[in-house]
């Protein structure tokens, strides 16, 4: 998938678990002048049907679905050069927003939230708030990023060695097996100088990780701790039965069907510049939802399109449909996002966000190509 236009510093947070008001941080460098408008999201069914729901979260630019529907992990950009990145819990039953101690990410089976706190790693149980320490925390050895795999045996992480005078090897790469907490270093890297939306992916089997270096993306086999150099630009995207794997290069788009080794040709036969931005598959089979990218519209947003797909050449538009003449949507400056799916693979959650368009923000907000630059 394209590079998040999102640049982040990575600056490690000192905040505790579950925070009411307001965080320890500076305060603001300039009034927040933006409209707090809601997060709306869509529950679309596999069938098209749409069940729309106004939440009580403003001004939110990223977020993720709990796997049961109830909680929504969201992201606020701050508005000023200084002001950081703050995360938040919501829970949709409630309709209650708390200010949450770091960036988290969502347990694949459970109401549980992984989050990034102190430079280390815990887990918080949802919805009574048991927090469980992972990976303690360390000052000269903070934690980057993580990610859990699919069966939640696993949970990969990089630490930085910030006393290290060789940058290409001060990034470690670590794999914990989350029922005992043991741990192990598979890898020493140099760490990406831009932020992805994603570092790391894992296949749906559990079994081979791909992570992002500063000059490739590698593999990592668990079975046997082989590890191998790839060439690729992006992840790869497998459904989860194992059925298709999503490729794209410059002259090609397809799902490779790997049973039986044929391409399933998917080029859009409206418009000419167009590719699958983003595929969020079903948690079983090989439904999936699709953000689509169909061309440009101007030199800094792009008209992008909502797909439901029953089958990978069966897909239809929930919101506007480019062969009826329907607008779709800007990239940037709508937002609206796949935000997971149900548990039970019937429907999946769009969600309406604030823009994160350049003139959202404040010109020192921006780095030279435009990209709003974050604290994290």
């Amino acid at each position: 998938m394209k590079k998040f236009l999102l640049l982040s510093c990575l600056l490690i947070s000192l905040l505790g678990i579950l925070v009411p008001g307001q965080i320890n941080a500076a305060a603001p460098a300039k009034a927040d002048p933006r409209k707090p408008e809601p997060v709306v999201i869509y529950q679309v069914t596999v069938d098209g049907k749409v069940t729309k729901t106004v939440t009580n979260m403003p001004l939110i630019h990223r977020a993720s679905m709990s796997p049961s529907g109830r909680f929504v992990y969201g992201e606020r950009i701050g508005y000023g050069k200084t002001d950081r990145t703050i995360p938040y819990l919501y829970d949709m039953q409630t309709k209650k927003m708390t200010q949450l101690s770091g960036y988290g990410k969502w347990s694949p089976k459970q109401d549980a939230l992984y989050i990034r706190e102190n430079g280390g790693i815990v887990k918080l149980n949802l919805p009574d708030g048991k927090k469980t320490v992972l990976v303690p925390a360390a000052a000269q050895y903070p934690v980057l990023d993580f990610s859990v795999s699919p069966d939640e045996q696993y949970m990969v992480f990089t630490r930085m060695d910030m006393l290290s005078s060789n940058s290409k090897a001060s990034g470690h790469l670590i794999l914990q097996h989350l029922p005992t907490l043991k741990m192990k270093k598979n890898d020493q890297y140099e760490w990406p100088s831009g932020t992805e939306e994603e570092m790391y992916y894992w296949v749906p089997t559990s079994k081979k990780l791909f992570y992002k270096t500063q000059t490739a993306i590698k593999e990592l086999d668990l079975p046997t701790g082989l590890k191998y150099d790839h060439q690729m630009t992006a992840f790869p995207s497998y459904s989860n039965d194992m059925k298709y794997r999503y490729m794209r290069t410059t002259t090609e788009e397809y799902m490779l069907d790997l049973q039986t080794g044929k391409k399933v040709n998917l080029k859009d036969s409206v418009f000419t510049e167009s590719y699958l931005d983003k595929i969020v598959w079903s948690p079983s089979g090989s439904q999936m939802a699709v953000e689509q990218h169909s061309r440009t519209s101007n030199s800094q947003d792009s008209y992008m399109y909502i797909q439901s797909c029953k089958q990978v050449t069966k897909c239809g538009y929930s919101f506007g449909s480019p062969d009826k003449g329907m607008p779709g949507y800007y990239h940037l400056s709508d937002n609206h996002r796949i935000i997971g799916w149900a548990k039970d693979g019937k429907s999946y959650y769009v969600a309406d966000l604030a823009s994160i368009h350049y003139s959202a923000f404040p010109p020192e907000k921006l780095g030279p190509s435009n990209n709003v630059i974050e604290l994290r």
